[in-house]
């Protein structure tokens, strides 16, 4: 036989590889209903989503992380958050990718310097306080996104005091 003659496709190749296709547009629909109810349930339960703006190009060049980020699909995420939010009259506050979120502390407001990424926990030099570095990241966005777009949840709790309603949400693990 000469080189480069092509055999035929046998039909057991066939077969196995309509099985791989199915399971391929099975997962591809599971991610996608996951997201829709996902970004539904946001902003049909929220006044106001805050959300930081990822640098995910950047992150994809790290390649511990690329696969992992590639099957989240954060720009369909995004995509569905800013037109449901229309539909549902949500505001979505988006924190800059240079928005301390997480290393800031969510009590004192104090700023770290600096904080790696495989840091995961930290104690705020000021105040004390033990941050787990999503639940921190999670509670100042949360509060970005109360003092912007809802006012009234940002004046003092006691007339006189620093202390307000989204402090003393995020200090009561809420």
């Amino acid at each position: 036989m000469p080189k480069g003659t092509r055999l035929p496709v046998s039909n057991n190749r066939r077969k196995a590889s309509m099985k791989v296709a199915k399971l391929h547009i099975r997962i591809a629909n599971l991610r996608s209903d996951f997201t829709h109810k996902t970004t539904t349930r946001l902003v049909s339960e929220n006044q106001a989503i805050g959300i930081e703006d990822l640098n995910v190009c950047g992150m994809t060049k790290n390649h511990k992380l690329a696969r992992a980020l590639a099957d989240v699909g954060f720009g369909e995420f995004r995509r569905q958050i800013e037109y449901k939010a229309k539909w549902y009259d949500t505001t979505v506050v988006w924190a800059d990718r240079f928005y301390s979120s997480s290393k800031k502390c969510s009590v004192c407001n104090y700023v770290l310097p600096k904080l790696e990424l495989k840091t995961r926990e930290w104690d705020c030099p000021q105040c004390g306080t033990h941050h787990d570095h999503d639940t921190n990241a999670a509670r100042n966005l949360k509060r970005l996104a109360t003092e912007t777009v809802l006012p009234v949840a940002n004046q003092p709790v006691i007339v006189g005091t620093s202390l307000r309603v989204s402090d003393t949400l995020a200090m009561a693990g809420k």
